[in-house]
C-alpha cells in the first residue's frame, strides 16, 4: 500500500512539475526505477526474496495503470509523445513496465541479502 502512494504520488508531482518547468515527464522513468528497487529491497529485508520481487512488480503494475491515468489526468509534458495509447500499447506497456519493475525488485532484494550475509573469513 505504502508502495502504490509513494508512485502515484511521485506521478501526480511529477506530472505537474513537467508541467510548470516546461521538461519531458519521461526523464523520470529513472527515479520510478529506483521506487521498484527501493520496495524490492524493503519487501526482501522483511520477508523473503520472491516477497521483494513480488512488491516491486506490484508497484510497477500499479505505476502503468493507476500511474499513467493519473500522468494524463495532471496533463503531463510528454513532448512530442501522444498520451493517447492504443489498447494493445498499453497492454504491451503494462507488461514490459511490470517486469522491469520486477527486475529492480529483484536488484534491490539481492542487495538486501547481500547486506544480510555475514562477512567471509
Amino acid at each position: 500500500m505504502i508502495g502504490w502512494l509513494t508512485v502515484g504520488l511521485f506521478d501526480a508531482l511529477g506530472s505537474i512539475a513537467s508541467k510548470q518547468f516546461n521538461f519531458n515527464y519521461t526523464l523520470l522513468v529513472t527515479i520510478s526505477f529506483i521506487i521498484y528497487c527501493v520496495f524490492g529491497f524493503w519487501g526482501t529485508k522483511e520477508k523473503t526474496l520472491g516477497t521483494g520481487v513480488l512488491i516491486a512488480a506490484a508497484i510497477g503494475f500499479f505505476d502503468s495503470t493507476i500511474g499513467w491515468e493519473i500522468s494524463m489526468f495532471f496533463k503531463a509534458n510528454t513532448g512530442n509523445l501522444k498520451n493517447d495509447p492504443s489498447i494493445g500499447v498499453w497492454i504491451i506497456t503494462v507488461l514490459v513496465v511490470t517486469g522491469l519493475a520486477a527486475l529492480c525488485g529483484l536488484a534491490g532484494g539481492g542487495l538486501a541479502k547481500a547486506m544480510n550475509r555475514p562477512p567471509s573469513k
